[in-house]
């Protein structure tokens, strides 16, 4: 799970007018809206078969269950023909709220396990993360996959559409790149912005 997302202010497949994007596989829709801790709840990832995320989570959003399957928008081009897709933002994983096991997801055939927080402060945290990396998703910033997830400094975002939001900081030439670490994922979500608009933590 050693992969991430950069979110850019420009690109071709950016929101002209800045409008947030939804994510079409949250439910319920407005989930994370609103102050982080009028909604902490307790999740799990379930790890499904390979390109089985979005049928899991539609079979999940069919029967009102609360899920979410981070997804980004991805171009490809064939010939004069091009072609945007939703792809996974975690390959392989889908979020469901509550204290859910495998054997809750039996009949589906698509569940190969379940992994669940380790503590209160996990599950906390878990669901905080959540929140960050649905509202970068969302925040209408071009979005493209990197590898090779780094660590660096605890700091805080102070500007833009992701204001308030905690992450990892790395310095890259004159750019500055904030990670929001899905910890228990391995992997997360990178945001690019100057480094003026960043404070560090202690």
């Amino acid at each position: 799970m050693d992969k991430r997302v950069v979110f850019k202010p420009t690109g071709s497949l950016a929101n002209k007018d800045g409008i947030s994007l939804p994510q079409p596989y949250l439910y319920p829709e407005g989930r994370f809206a609103g102050e982080p801790s009028a909604r902490p709840g307790f999740w799990v990832c379930v790890r499904t078969r390979p390109r089985w995320e979005k049928k899991f989570a539609e079979w999940l959003i069919e029967r009102r269950q609360t899920c979410f399957l981070p997804v980004f928008r991805h171009a490809t081009c064939s010939g004069r023909k091009r072609r945007i897709s939703l792809l996974p933002l975690f390959p392989g994983f889908v979020f469901v709220e509550g204290d859910r096991h495998k054997k809750d997801f039996a009949q589906t055939g698509c569940v190969a396990y379940v992994l669940r927080p380790q503590g209160a402060s996990e599950a906390v945290q878990l669901d905080r993360e959540l929140g960050d990396v649905w509202r970068g998703l969302t925040s209408g910033l071009y979005v493209s996959p990197v590898h090779n997830l780094a660590s660096g400094e605890r700091c805080r975002i102070m500007q833009g559409p992701l204001h308030g939001v905690e992450a990892r900081f790395e310095r890259c030439g004159r750019e500055g790149r904030l990670i929001l670490q899905v910890e228990m994922m391995g992997g997360g979500v990178a945001v690019e912005v100057p480094s003026n608009e960043v404070e560090v933590g202690p």
